[in-house]
């Protein structure tokens, strides 16, 4: 099963779409990361969170798919009506904190209809999990739908592929305008006595 498959508003785009925002903050982390003026694996830590963070609330001014539910140290996000957050660790390992669901999950989880999601666990917990090498740079993210403290539904996202915006080339109903046919020639200089050549 896929996660659009569990719930259509998990679509492949959408979770590339996150990930990449995840994979751009934690880079303009590592970029600032500079152990001559004290940085540290807490301090890089510190920063690829709140910069990973702060790139999904940009995205969401602009996103009708994403909406911020939390955005405390304890964020939240929604892809379509489905809560979800991101940590940093192996999608088989999460930890405690990651296990814990927030009021606003639960509180959005409630508005989820019978008939809305493919049942996988009583109450699923959705997390993008963050793979990280020695230096801190991303080596894998992997969507995960947690039920209890196990990944009942895990999904590899592709990190290099580009997130295309599907447009129409023709809008039913947009008709062209007629305009009539330009003036082409050569601009005639004017001298400065007021003449023309």
């Amino acid at each position: 099963m896929t996660p659009w498959e569990h719930h259509p508003a998990l679509s492949r785009d959408r979770l590339i779409a996150i990930a990449q925002l995840i994979v751009r903050g934690r880079n303009l982390a590592l970029d600032r990361f500079d152990p001559d003026v004290g940085c540290t694996g807490w301090t890089l830590g510190c920063e690829a969170f709140a910069f990973q963070r702060h790139q999904i609330v940009r995205a969401a001014a602009d996103t009708d798919w994403l909406e911020i539910l939390n955005p405390t140290m304890q964020f939240v996000f929604t892809i379509g009506d489905v809560p979800a957050r991101f940590y940093r660790g192996e999608p088989e390992d999460p930890n405690t904190r990651t296990l814990k669901q927030t009021f606003s999950e639960l509180q959005q989880l409630s508005l989820f209809g019978a008939d809305e999601l493919v049942k996988l666990t009583a109450e699923p917990l959705y997390r993008f999990a963050v793979e990280t090498d020695l230096d801190g740079s991303t080596t894998a993210i992997t969507f995960v739908i947690l039920g209890g403290e196990m990944p009942v539904l895990t999904w590899s996202i592709p990190l290099d592929e580009p997130v295309t915006k599907i447009s129409p080339l023709w809008v039913e109903g947009s008709e062209g305008v007629e305009l009539p046919a330009p003036s082409v020639g050569i601009p005639t200089k004017k001298k400065k006595d007021g003449t023309s050549d």
